[in-house]
C-alpha cells in the first residue's frame, strides 16, 4: 500500500482488484472506501499490447520512464466506472460523495501510472517485457555456431544468479544507465556486417531525380561498393593490434 499525504485516498492495488479509502488519516478501514473487481485484460488484449510495445521501442522506454500512455486507451478502455457511474462505499450511505472522490483520484491515478493500470489488469511490468524481449529475440537472426533459441537456453540455464540481459537493458532504460558499462554488458552483442557486395546500391528511385542520364544506378553502385571497400579497409586497421 503507498504511502499519501494527509486526507489524501490511499488505495491498494492487486491485479483484479482496487481498494481505496478516505478519512481523517486515509487509513485502511476509514469513513469511506470503495473495492471494485477489475476484469483481466484477454489473451488477444495482451497479445496486442506486446506486440504494439515490440514494434514502438520509443513508447516501451517511455512506459517504463513512468511516463502517461495516451495510446494504452486504443487498447483498453478504463476499468472503472466512468463519469456519473459511481460504487458502493463501505459507509453504506447511497450516492456517497466520499467514495465518488475517491474513485475520480482513482481514475486520475491510474491515468498517470500505466504500468500501474496494465498490471492490475493482469499484465505486470516482468511479463510485459518477457513478452516483448521474447518477441525481439525471435527476430534476430540466428548467430553463427548458434541459434536465438540457444541463446535464450543458455541464459534460463543460468538460473536465479541475476537479471538476464534482457532484464538488464530493460532496467538500464528505464533508470537513464544505458550509456554505463553493467556486469552483464558482454552479454550483448549485435552483429553488423555489410551487406554483398552485389547487393550494394542507393536506395531509392535516383533514376527519375536525374532524367535524361543514362547509367545512374551503375554508377552509384560502383560509388557505393567503393565507399563499402574504404569503410572495410579501414576497419581493418583499427582491429589490428
Amino acid at each position: 500500500m503507498e504511502p499519501t499525504k494527509t486526507g489524501e485516498p490511499r488505495f491498494d492495488l492487486t491485479a483484479g482488484r482496487l481498494q481505496g479509502w478516505t478519512g481523517p488519516d486515509g487509513e485502511q478501514g476509514g469513513s469511506c472506501g470503495i473495492s471494485v473487481t477489475i476484469e483481466p485484460l484477454t489473451s488477444d488484449a495482451r497479445n496486442t499490447i506486446i506486440a504494439y510495445l515490440t514494434d514502438h521501442p520509443l513508447e516501451l522506454y517511455s512506459l517504463l520512464a513512468g511516463r502517461e500512455a495516451p495510446w494504452l486507451a486504443g487498447f483498453v478502455p478504463s476499468p472503472l466506472p466512468g463519469e456519473g457511474e459511481g460504487v458502493p462505499c463501505t459507509c453504506g450511505r447511497e450516492a456517497c460523495g466520499q467514495a465518488a472522490a475517491v474513485l475520480d483520484a482513482a481514475r486520475q491515478k491510474l491515468a498517470a501510472e500505466p504500468l500501474q493500470l496494465l498490471a492490475l489488469l493482469g499484465l505486470p511490468r516482468e511479463a510485459l517485457l518477457a513478452g516483448v524481449f521474447d518477441a525481439w529475440a525471435k527476430a534476430v537472426p540466428p548467430r553463427p555456431g548458434g541459434t536465438a533459441g540457444d541463446a535464450a537456453t543458455r541464459v534460463k540455464e543460468k538460473g536465479p544468479s541475476g537479471p538476464s540481459p534482457g532484464e538488464w537493458v530493460a532496467e538500464a532504460a528505464a533508470e537513464g544507465r544505458l550509456h554505463r558499462p553493467g556486469p552483464q554488458l558482454g552479454e550483448l552483442a549485435v552483429p553488423l556486417s555489410p551487406p554483398p557486395p552485389g547487393e550494394l546500391g542507393p536506395a531509392g528511385d535516383w533514376a527519375g531525380l536525374l532524367p535524361g542520364v543514362s547509367g545512374v544506378t551503375q554508377a552509384l553502385g560502383l560509388i557505393a561498393r567503393a565507399a563499402s571497400e574504404r569503410a572495410e579497409q579501414k576497419r581493418r586497421r583499427i582491429e589490428q593490434p
